[in-house]
């Protein structure tokens, strides 16, 4: 089994959170949001949205989030009701931070983009001291996240 995306980003936070007695549940339901939001506004891509239809990309989506839930390491969501309701909110959540897209699809040009803002927000809600350092990392890490997801489709769909 290797490394994903969620084990890195949890692995950041533990690193920059030590000095927390306990990763609270809300921080993984955030960075859970974070990262379904990168992978939804991924799928709107043309390429992708035009051969896999909308409620496809909501099962991929769905079922990409109950196996994020069941494998992050800091608490135990093996029980299926549990992964629903925290689905739930994860998906709330996510539905905000669609709010830094302007267009359906990724912005082209200058600019730090929103899953920058992405990122910011989602920072900004688990609290503690500002720390630049995390920031970049996770930002980086959506971004790297993104191109991965893109590789992926265009081999799935056969695309060039």
């Amino acid at each position: 089994m290797g490394i994903t995306a969620m084990d890195a980003a949890f692995a950041e936070l533990e690193k920059h959170q030590a000095g927390d007695a306990v990763f609270p549940v809300e921080k993984i339901k955030l960075v859970l949001a974070l990262s379904t939001t990168n992978l939804i506004q991924t799928m709107k891509a043309e390429f992708i949205s035009g051969k896999l239809d909308e409620k496809t990309r909501d099962a991929i989506a769905q079922e990409f989030l109950a196996e994020s839930f069941r494998r992050q390491p800091l608490v135990d969501y093996k029980n299926m009701d549990d992964i629903d309701r925290g689905s739930a909110v994860v998906m709330r959540f996510v539905k905000e931070l669609q709010g830094f897209w302007k267009e359906d699809v990724d912005p082209q040009g200058s600019g730090p983009g929103p899953r920058y803002y992405c990122v910011k927000e989602v920072l900004r809600r688990i609290g503690g001291p500002q720390n630049y350092d995390l920031h970049d990392q996770l930002f980086e890490l959506m971004y790297l996240c993104h191109k991965n997801y893109i590789d992926f489709f265009k081999e799935l769909l056969g695309e060039d």
